[in-house]
């Protein structure tokens, strides 16, 4: 953080009192151990908040940096993980135990009763939490890269089973890795062939299988599997009603959870009186800003000071002090390959332009080679596109890469096994009928497009219950193939996430999918392409077709799926085009 250049950032000039392992009580008399960092000053002083479920100590360096700036910084460990005591259950505890926290630390005979929170991922959701229950002393938060409520994307992305993330956070929190200083029980996680071994049925038995036994909210999350009071005790986004405080968002285009930043953003605004500041960035799941991301450079302005911002945002609504952060854009969108941003007042952007853009084809859009065709032009008559779908060999991730067991054997560069996860999309998509293939015409100039995503697919399925999943990808002239958002949605879900409904075999249904957001301008002679299918095998949970408990089953059939694009169904997606006079100059950079 460069404080050199603004004389209004608080500067590193206290020293620090740390208190280990206070005991903070919660109402029901459990009381969470939580290290608390102050400036040495008789001052009272501000407060930020950070709870964790991965070690309180893993946080110690952000507590010393607040606090040499004149805060005190309190990391909590959350019930049952680490040094707090009471039962740990992923998501349930957090709207009470946030509130008692921040009261008490309100109350703190150092404390100027100002509270802000602070920290990413569960550490960003915990704050949503306590936000919903609107204690009357949090002042304001910065939830970095923090999911939405757990039925929208995770463990449940609307409806579908984020398998391999799930047993992938399982082990984590059951194997207390991130707590590891050595590395050795985080590599033991990683080195885990999870293509391997998410193969197997029924997918609730895979606890045994992955994680050494059963684990206790593995198999809540699955026998939940519908959106019902076991999750309501953990969503937040229809209890925001008359939450007034400043929020700072961040995510980024790439970030796992990144459909938390566009759903909590809308949440807030439709029913808080909020200010919300929002950065998208074309970041992975962190809450700092990297210019590269693997082998793509973005550029320098896709690496902004984003620490610097989170102090100048507590300076302002913690201290008060007048630093013009309250006058800035309160939207920032980076747009990739133009590697500049696009500012507004509120997400979409003012004067977004939601365009169509239509499936069709001749009947044959299988695979890469097929004629599926992505347009503008709205559908007349022409005939459906149909796969067969089969949980028995379930339709790949074409992003998903894990070496077979043979290839393991065979001596290799680091530089080989990029270029063969680089080529496995192509791969998968050449080779495989069940997924349909929808691809514009080379741009004959720039096409920028910045913020949410959205489709309708006209389908029919043969089956009872089945899935969808659609995926936006930009070509480059050179053939580089790049995953820019996708989505999905459990077709027993169309209507609602707590009202299944079973499909009627063949009847065509309207199905509204999310896929998320993104920001980029469309280069002269590259390409976007629509993918569709009915799994994403091993991100996610294979649907059986048979309108049971796809989770705890192990009969499944093959479902015929058809997809219509015609007059009547006219299946598109959405994409946010913004205006000229906020996009594109001459050279097709966003100005």
């Amino acid at each position: 953080v460069a404080e050199e250049d603004d004389p209004k950032l608080s500067q590193p000039v206290f020293e620090v009192i740390e208190e280990r392992g206070v005991e903070v009580p919660m109402r029901d008399g459990v009381k969470l151990s939580t290290d608390i960092y102050r400036p040495k000053t008789d001052d009272k002083v501000p407060v930020i908040l950070v709870r964790t479920p991965y070690k309180k100590e893993m946080s110690e360096l952000d507590g010393k940096f607040y606090a040499r700036r004149g805060y005190a910084v309190a990391v909590q460990d959350c019930r049952g993980r680490f040094s707090s005591p009471g039962e740990w259950e992923p998501f349930v505890n957090e709207k009470a135990d946030g509130y008692d926290t921040i009261e008490w630390l309100a109350a703190a005979p150092w404390s100027t009763g100002k509270v802000g929170m602070l920290g990413g991922s569960y550490l960003g959701w915990v704050q949503w939490q306590a936000l919903s229950q609107n204690p009357p002393h949090l002042t304001t938060i910065i939830p970095n890269v923090s999911p939405p409520d757990p039925f929208f994307n995770f463990p449940y992305e609307y409806g579908v089973f984020y398998m391999y993330a799930g047993i992938w956070w399982a082990d984590i929190v059951a194997s207390e890795a991130t707590g590891d200083l050595t590395g050795v029980k985080m590599s033991a996680v990683s080195e885990k062939k999870l293509g391997r071994l998410l193969r197997d049925l029924p997918v609730i038995e895979l606890d045994k299988k992955v994680l050494g036994g059963e684990n206790q909210y593995w198999r809540a999350w699955i026998k939940n599997n519908t959106n019902n009071e076991y999750w309501a005790r953990a969503s937040f986004s229809e209890e925001l009603e008359g939450v007034t405080i400043p929020v700072f968002h961040q995510s980024g285009w790439f970030d796992g959870d990144g459909i938390g930043s566009k759903l909590n953003y809308a949440a807030l605004a439709r029913h808080g009186k909020s200010t919300q500041k929002l950065i998208l960035g074309p970041w992975g799941h962190t809450a700092e800003a990297r210019r590269m991301l693997g082998d793509t450079d973005f550029g320098p302005e896709a690496a902004p000071n984003l620490p610097r911002m989170y102090l100048r945002w507590f300076d302002h609504w913690l201290k008060g002090i007048d630093n013009g952060i309250d006058r800035e854009p309160l939207v920032s969108l980076f747009v990739m390959n133009s590697n500049k941003w696009v500012h507004g007042s509120r997400y979409p952007l003012e004067g977004t332009q939601f365009e169509k853009w239509y499936l069709t084809s001749g009947g044959s859009a299988n695979t890469s080679k097929g004629d599926g065709r992505l347009t503008r032009e709205a559908p007349a008559e022409n005939p459906p596109d149909r796969y067969i779908y089969d949980p028995a060999d379930p339709t790949p991730d074409p992003d998903f890469f894990e070496e077979s067991e043979d290839e393991e054997k065979q001596e290799k560069s680091i530089e080989e096994l990029k270029a063969r996860a680089k080529k496995r999309h192509e791969q998968v998509t050449d080779a495989r009928n069940d997924i349909l293939v929808y691809t514009t015409e080379p741009f004959d100039e720039p096409y920028t497009f910045v913020g949410p995503v959205s489709a309708r697919l006209y389908a029919a399925s043969s089956a009872k219950d089945t899935d969808w999943f659609m995926r936006l990808i930009e070509i480059k002239a050179d053939g580089e193939v790049n995953t820019l958002v996708g989505g999905c949605l459990r077709a027993r879900f169309r209507e609602s996430l707590s009202r299944p409904a079973l499909l009627e075999p063949g009847q065509v249904y309207a199905y509204d999918i999310d896929l998320w957001q993104t920001g980029l301008t469309v280069q002269t002679g590259s390409k976007l392409r629509v993918e569709v299918a009915s799994a994403s095998f091993p991100m996610f949970s294979r649907n059986l077709n048979t309108g049971g408990h796809n989770e705890m089953e192990t009969e499944y059939v093959a479902a015929e799926q058809t997809i219509y694009h015609d007059a009547e169904h006219p299946s598109h997606v959405l994409l946010p085009m913004i205006p000229n006079k906020l996009s594109r100059g001459s050279d097709g950079s966003v100005k």
